[in-house]
């Protein structure tokens, strides 16, 4: 019977290394925030040097064989600036980790002094609500507006830069997600206590806007040159695009797990009874 309890606890050497003083570079309470910037990182650095990598591969699939080697031999820099990235993250987190461990901080702290729990009313929902509706107006406004007014969106390059087909086939979506933003802010206005309908009526504008990216994806050729000599400056705004559109759809992916996330806490906690808020 001793015998099973002692193999339940673990070999001998595991128990003891549990008594034994921290002697990892991180500790367990600032590794969730390490490993979150990590992803940070990975997010805003490493997959843009990539896609800008393939933008510049694709860019260039029509030169000669000896540019497009130039290109593939260019890729190992990028486990450079991983493992840069990488080890100055972790140095940082690791002298973080140390400095709060030796210091007496932590533990100088005043249980009464914690801040009061922020909760929003339905007050400052409708005061979000009003401020967002103005904007979203503005915002429909300025899209209708590009039509007749491509400088609106292309500045100068107006001049020599003009809309491709594609477009065309994505303008009116465009608007009925502008109309769609006024609409969410005045239900907000008018109902601020059902929370549970923001993150779900994002989420269905989300797929809509997922849509207008696949569009985007599926050609590479988004702006056309006025006249051949500037071929070359389209091509490159071009590529420029593409590359935005593809990190715009990294961007909804993680949109429609936190709106998902969202949606089922809020419809949660409208079914559960209410219980009052800690003063």
């Amino acid at each position: 019977e001793v015998a099973e309890i002692l193999k339940q606890r673990g070999r001998p050497i595991f128990v003891a290394g549990q008594f034994l003083p921290q002697r990892s570079l991180i500790g367990p309470a600032l590794y969730p925030i390490y490993i979150f910037v990590l992803k940070i990182a990975a997010l805003c650095y490493i997959i843009p040097w990539l896609a800008a990598w393939f933008g510049i591969l694709i860019f260039h699939r029509a030169e000669a064989t000896a540019s497009l080697s130039r290109e593939w031999h260019s890729l190992p820099t990028l486990w450079t600036v991983f493992f840069t990235q990488f080890g100055i993250i972790t140095l940082i987190f690791a002298a973080v980790d140390q400095a709060s461990v030796k210091g007496c901080h932590t533990r100088d702290w005043d249980p009464r002094k914690l801040p009061k729990l922020n909760v929003e009313t339905p007050a400052k929902r409708r005061i979000n609500a009003v401020a967002c509706l103005v904007f979203a107006v503005l915002g429909l406004v300025w899209v209708l507006a590009i039509p007749g007014n491509p400088f609106l969106i292309l500045g100068p390059a107006a001049a020599f830069l003009t809309a491709a087909p594609v477009w065309h086939l994505v303008y009116w979506p465009f608007v009925a997600l502008a109309i769609a933003t006024i609409f969410e802010h005045a239900f907000i206005l008018a109902r601020p206590h059902l929370t549970w309908f923001p993150p779900v009526f994002r989420m269905a504008t989300t797929l809509l806007t997922a849509w207008i990216v696949s569009v985007l994806l599926r050609t590479q050729t988004y702006l056309l040159p006025v006249d051949s000599r500037f071929a070359q400056v389209a091509g490159i705004v071009n590529v420029c695009i593409l590359i935005s559109a593809g990190l715009w759809a990294v961007c909804l992916v993680v949109q429609l797990i936190v709106y998902g996330w969202k949606a089922v806490r809020e419809i949660r906690r409208a079914t559960e009874p209410a219980t009052p808020h800690p003063a």
